[in-house]
């Protein structure tokens, strides 16, 4: 009998300590509920980021010099301060070193210097509630294709960003202004101003949709200067006036639209820039215009991811001025040519591109021939 009461007692006190556990643990997850662990403060902190360029670059067809083989290897390292996540301060350096000479530049309508080490950036970035601030040197912040503004050129000056918050279905609006002086190098005296309007809708991975409207005010250098200056490599396929001056004045219209969707696993982007110059006048009054349409198939990144692209730029000759745009296009306005290339990413953020591109001068029969193989690093 004793035997019997005791096993009831010790299967009591069994059960009665499983469901005093059971309501310790529910008690516990249920504060862990309520009260969730705070995010860690944010540490101010040193950033330091870099990226790498070494191309091969063969140019034949060339109508008054002879072919050109060469290459280019190219260091950018960028330290910064992260005092929040709202606001930074940041530096970059550039080290060139090509296997031809600075003197060259000026025949290859070149925007870098083949050899020499210097300060391209430094700036601060505030992000004051849904603004964004940038002042001193830095990247191009306004949307624009390469046709446009090669985004090798620093912008030094200022820009104003504000992003309304998201409407209904994931779209936002922004709007952005801008000034820079003398963006180019040997000092560059001209004065830019831009505004633009932006809207996004659609989300990553998905189909997504990009439409961005901008208006360009160019008061270039004098031309005049350009020669006073030893820097004829600025005056490139534009006309010239009798002043020895640019024959346009540049105020430039420019319309980009970008649609991004996935084909199965590989994402597509197609975009259309159209451009208008508004200020075209006499002998340039009708070689206002230029267009570029461009497809992008894969991304880069992570080893084993990969990308091609095919872009067609059409360009008349006083559309865009010639000193600010890419110079991976030979000639920089009065042309037309395809640009078609493939990349592989080797290692994280690595990766080897072959690209070429057929360019032809709007006023010849002839073509030139351009290949770039570039292995790069980015940030």
């Amino acid at each position: 009998m004793r035997a019997r009461v005791g096993a009831r007692r010790a299967s009591a006190r069994i059960v009665l300590g499983s469901i005093l556990a059971g309501v310790f643990a529910a008690s516990r997850a249920s504060r862990g509920q309520e009260a969730p662990a705070e995010p860690a403060a944010f540490q101010p902190h040193f950033t330091l980021q870099w990226d790498f360029l070494a191309r091969y670059d063969n140019i034949s067809h060339l109508v008054f010099i002879p072919n050109i083989s060469r290459g280019r290897f190219e260091l950018r390292p960028e330290v910064g301060y992260e005092f929040s996540d709202r606001f930074r301060i940041a530096a970059r350096g550039i080290a060139d070193y090509g296997t031809d000479s600075n003197s060259q530049n000026a025949r290859n309508f070149d925007n870098y210097r083949s050899r020499g080490v210097s300060l391209e950036r430094y700036y601060i970035e505030a992000k004051p509630g849904g603004f964004m601030i940038l002042a001193g040197a830095f990247g191009m912040p306004i949307l624009a294709s390469e046709m446009l503004w090669d985004h090798d050129i620093q912008t030094p000056g200022a820009f104003v960003n504000y992003q309304s918050q998201p409407a209904a279905g994931g779209s936002t609006l922004s709007f952005s202004a801008a000034g820079f002086y003398g963006p180019q190098s040997q000092h560059d005296h001209s004065r830019i101003g831009v505004g633009q309007v932006l809207w996004k809708w659609g989300e990553p991975d998905r189909l997504g949709l990009e439409a961005a409207a901008a208006y360009w005010h160019f008061e270039p250098d004098d031309l005049k200067l350009f020669f006073a200056d030893g820097r004829p490599d600025l005056i490139r396929q534009n006309y010239i006036g009798q002043d020895r001056g640019y024959l346009s004045r540049y105020r430039i219209v420019d319309a980009i639209v970008r649609i991004r969707f996935p084909i199965g696993s590989v994402p597509v982007l197609v975009s259309f820039d159209g451009l208008r110059n508004l200020g075209t006048r006499g002998d340039a009054a009708t070689d206002d215009s230029a267009f570029e349409g461009n497809l992008t198939l894969g991304r880069l990144g992570t080893p084993g991811e990969w990308r091609f692209f095919y872009t067609f730029q059409y360009v008349e000759r006083d559309a865009v001025i010639g000193a600010y745009n890419t110079d991976d296009w030979w000639f920089h306005s009065w042309y037309r040519g395809h640009r078609i290339g493939i990349a592989a990413t080797l290692a994280r953020d690595v990766f080897l591109q072959v690209s070429t591109i057929f360019q032809q001068r709007l006023d010849r029969k002839s073509h030139l021939n351009r290949v770039l193989v570039d292995l790069v690093k980015v940030f």
